[in-house]
């Protein structure tokens, strides 16, 4: 089985510095100071580019298609319905879970546009998703939080799928606002996984069964994992980037 992994695709509003900030209510327009500062312009090109790697999947045969989270950037409706309009040629190749940036909330209260526009539906029996965002994230202060019963499952020869990584590259820790609050017990409940794959943080990286893909679309940075799997374990891991184009394999699949 191929699988194509991308993350943090963080589609948004066309004509945002168009927009009105009062429009965006009080969380967004705090949010859109991280626009300006730079952040929409690394992603004004992110729904051309999301359908591009729609393309990539059929170009490289991908049986499955997971998305790590933060489909959108302000998580707004127009924003969710360009990103599903975008994905819909996968159909039920589409496996994907919210990220933080899905979960700002309206008018104070849980967002479930998410839910909307990309309904909950069965898994394949070898991946397991877990919730690191829960039902409200805030501009700003992004950390996640994981355990409880959501790590008292059997993950073994599974695809753990979580939107927050649990460490940086190299293994070096997140920053306080940004982190994921339980890592430690993440990495110990999910040794024997077949990988986990995350997102949140934009960087593309492997390191023991972890990989992070990064943000996908992010200028300069696009690219997303390609992984074959044969039954319980993976038998290659390779960087691809946008327009099917391989890099290396990962050397420390075998």
């Amino acid at each position: 089985m191929r699988i194509l992994h991308f993350s943090d695709p963080h589609v948004q509003l066309p004509r945002w510095r168009e927009r009105k900030l009062r429009e965006l209510g009080p969380l967004r327009m705090l949010a859109t100071v991280e626009l300006w500062k730079g952040r929409g312009r690394d992603y004004d090109d992110a729904l051309p580019k999301l359908r591009q790697i729609v393309r990539d999947a059929d170009a490289l045969h991908a049986d499955l298609v997971i998305c790590t989270g933060d489909l959108t950037q302000l998580a707004v409706e127009e924003e969710f319905a360009l990103a599903r309009e975008a994905l819909a040629p996968l159909g039920d190749r589409l496996v994907s879970i919210h990220g933080n940036h899905d979960r700002y909330p309206i008018g104070g209260k849980p967002n479930r546009l998410y839910e909307t526009y990309f309904p909950p539906r069965p898994l394949p029996g070898f991946i397991a998703a877990l919730d690191s965002c829960g039902d409200v994230c805030w501009p700003v202060i992004t950390q996640g939080r994981i355990g409880g019963d959501d790590l008292r499952q059997d993950f073994r020869g599974k695809l753990v799928l979580v939107h927050h990584a649990p460490f940086r590259r190299d293994g070096v820790p997140d920053w306080p606002w940004h982190r994921l609050r339980g890592a430690r017990q993440l990495l110990d409940a999910t040794r024997g996984a077949l990988a986990v794959l995350c997102g949140h943080i934009h960087d593309r990286f492997h390191a023991s069964n972890v990989y992070c893909a990064g943000s996908s679309t992010a200028r300069g940075a696009e690219g997303y994992w390609l992984l074959d799997r044969d039954n319980d374990r993976l038998t290659s891991a390779r960087q691809f980037g946008l327009g099917a184009r391989p890099s290396r394999p990962d050397p420390a699949v075998r």
